[in-house]
């Protein structure tokens, strides 16, 4: 039977030209106007001349119209399916009627297909469907990496309950999805957070699906996932949570802190989480609180065995939220930026510490300051391109009205005591901050410059490490360093404390290509001259925040979300796996 299509605006934008249609074996088959123009015509010759025309016209009639028959029944119209679901957004249900699936990468998917002639990718032949074995294979074991399967349309691919053209479109969506969520994350970190300035790495999926059509599905899809060891690690401990026992822990109610000598119920519920179930009693005594320290030193934070609101959340931590930790610290691996540096720092926010990493090898380990929760400290990357020793500390115009002015209108002197200095704005040179009438300034009217001079009481202590950026973000000394002894440090108004300034030092000019420039850095050290010192070679800087990540065992630890981040990560991820 046949069936008239729509028109189309032109007859060679379409895979046949404009036409009929008629149903062949469940699958679109396409008989041109213009041959069946040709077939009217030879009627007519056949009815007006002589014999031996008839025979010829009626037998070349039907060779022509067989053969374009049998032609047509063997290929579906992929074009026109392509371009209807450019035009529809409808679901497509699989045959329970309960897995919907929906083209998400529409102009992706078009521009394959008119690459490839319009040809089926995943079906047809045997090579077509190892590809889709391949690809659900694939597409199955992400599940584990945080990713839902039916996103990808695994259930309707499996039971291939639709037509052959739909489900090879729908194939090919599912590839470009897996290519663009293995390089770029699920979510837009804009999206998640707002302290995230790291670039993705780039993500071309059609020509990586040409790569995978010449070289094979699943080995291109495997080498898209970050390739950092520490991705597997949290991979495996996710693994190992998924497969544990589920268990019960005693869950602790928030109430009023619990310390020493406190009694209540809650004592109790502490007892239990921590000692196992028994028999005990509503006093926190000493055994309580050696066993508190304890847990508190495993879980980063400050032991001080006093169970305020940070150690009861910690405390209260289910497996179900240690897996969401561990997908939300993946989520952040697949934003970051294609690491092809052999050396380099790494500055884990969260954790507080600093890293590096010589050819692959962690050489450089201390405990640095980051920022507070009002001043946080931002994600991103750049390179250590020299050092100040003995440096001037300007003054952010932030700082100085927030927290500077205030001191200033009390009592200058002492600001004058620890080298602060003032420039008003037209004015050449600085003058002590002691000269200066602080009492009517307000924000508005702060026209200064404020800075501090090399010292004893300099914020940036003896040596600041400059990685020029937006953020006005560095590393650098500090004259105080007891802080360094608290296990959650995040004291500082963005930039990072380091606890070894001298050692991040040797650090550095050794990678750098210089060694010998080692014995004056620590000739600097001991001077009060202010010195700069350009690095032969940067030294590439990387500064995240994981709250879950392998130690220098290869052990996976978490941390405190100090900052707030992960939530927001946790909430994108579940939107958009209910989409």
């Amino acid at each position: 039977m046949f069936t008239h299509c729509s028109k189309i605006k032109k007859a060679d934008d379409i895979l046949y030209p404009m036409g009929l249609w008629t149903v062949y074996n469940r699958e679109t088959v396409h008989v041109s106007l213009p041959f069946l123009f040709g077939v009217l015509k030879g009627l007519f010759i056949v009815l007006v001349e002589n014999r031996a025309a008839k025979l010829y016209w009626i037998g070349l009639i039907m060779m022509l119209f067989f053969s374009h028959l049998a032609s047509a029944s063997q290929q579906p119209n992929l074009r026109q399916r392509v371009e209807n679901l450019l035009l529809e957004s409808v679901e497509i249900y699989g045959s329970q009627n309960s897995t919907p699936s929906r083209v998400q990468n529409k102009v992706l998917v078009s521009e394959v297909y008119a690459q490839n002639g319009y040809q089926l990718i995943w079906f047809g032949t045997n090579d077509t469907e190892n590809r889709l074995r391949e690809l659900l294979h694939e597409i199955r074991q992400s599940e584990l990496h945080g990713f839902s399967p039916e996103y990808y349309h695994a259930s309707i691919l499996e039971s291939r309950d639709a037509n052959t053209a739909l489900l090879d479109v729908l194939a090919t969506d599912a590839f470009i999805s897996q290519t663009l969520h293995r390089l770029n994350g699920l979510v837009s970190p804009a999206n998640a957070d707002e302290q995230w300035f790291l670039k993705q790495r780039e993500a071309a999926p059609v020509a990586s699906l040409n790569q995978a059509l010449a070289n094979g599905i699943s080995s291109t899809l495997e080498a898209m996932w970050p390739t950092h060891h520490e991705y597997q690690l949290l991979l495996d401990k996710k693994r190992s949570l998924l497969s544990a026992v589920s268990t019960v822990t005693t869950q602790i109610p928030a109430g009023p802190t619990l310390k020493l000598n406190s009694t209540s119920e809650r004592v109790i519920l502490l007892k239990s989480r921590l000692f196992g179930p028994g028999t005990y009693s509503e006093l926190f005594d000493r055994d309580l609180l050696d066993a508190v320290k304890q847990f508190q030193m495993s879980a980063g934070l400050e032991p001080d065995g006093i169970v305020g609101s940070s150690t009861l959340e910690a405390l209260n931590a289910t497996t179900f939220s240690w897996l969401e930790k561990i997908d939300a610290n993946l989520e952040r691996w697949r934003w970051l930026p294609h690491q092809s540096w052999s050396t380099y720092l790494r500055v884990n926010i969260a954790s507080f510490q600093l890293r590096g990493f010589s050819e692959g090898e962690e050489t450089l380990d201390m405990p640095v300051i980051v920022g507070t929760p009002v001043r946080q400290t931002p994600v991103f990357t750049e390179s250590m391109k020299y050092m100040v020793f003995n440096p001037y500390w300007t003054v952010p115009f932030s700082i100085a009205t927030k927290d500077k002015l205030i001191k200033l209108k009390a009592d200058p002197s002492v600001l004058a005591q620890q080298g602060y200095e003032a420039q008003p704005a037209g004015v050449d040179g600085f003058s002590p901050v002691d000269v200066f009438d602080w009492k009517n300034v307000t924000r508005g009217t702060f026209h200064y410059t404020l800075r501090q001079k090399p010292g004893p009481h300099n914020a940036l202590g003896k040596v600041k490490f400059m990685l020029p950026n937006k953020h006005a973000i560095y590393l650098h000394d500090t004259p105080d360093h007891s802080l360094f002894s608290k296990s959650e440090r995040n004291f500082s108004s963005g930039c990072i404390r380091v606890s070894n300034p001298l050692k991040l030092s040797h650090w550095v000019l050794t990678h750098s290509g210089q060694p010998e420039a080692i014995a004056q850095a620590e000739h600097l050290f001991q001077s009060e001259e202010t010195t700069t010192l350009y690095l032969k070679k940067p030294i590439p800087v990387l500064i995240v925040y994981f709250t879950a990540f392998a130690d220098e065992r290869g052990s996976i630890v978490f941390r405190r979300d100090a900052y707030n981040r992960d939530g927001h990560i946790i909430a994108k991820l579940k939107e958009f796996n209910r989409a």
